[in-house]
């Protein structure tokens, strides 16, 4: 087993359909998330990568399938492991 690490992005707090409230939002691509303001433009320097990111629309069962699940079998098998929330 090893360290792995993920996110999951949670949906942006809006006072309308196309303003946040700071006027910025998370962009996922693949295991990378950056901030870039609602107009779509990348805050220069605010990019993050992990071993999992996940986007607003995924499920728990997702989740569990790729990070949980395996922990949670070697963890009946003798090895140590903790997920934290």
């Amino acid at each position: 087993m090893k360290i792995r690490v993920a996110v999951r992005v949670r949906p942006a707090v809006t006072v309308s359909e196309d303003t946040t409230i700071n006027g910025t939002c998370w962009k996922v691509e693949e295991n990378c998330i950056s901030l870039h303001k609602s107009h779509g433009t990348p805050v220069c320097g605010i990019s993050y990568a992990f071993d999992h990111v996940f986007d607003e629309s995924c499920t728990n069962s997702r989740v569990y399938e790729l990070l949980a699940k395996d922990l949670i079998h070697a963890a009946v098998d003798g090895f140590n492991g903790i997920v934290i929330h």
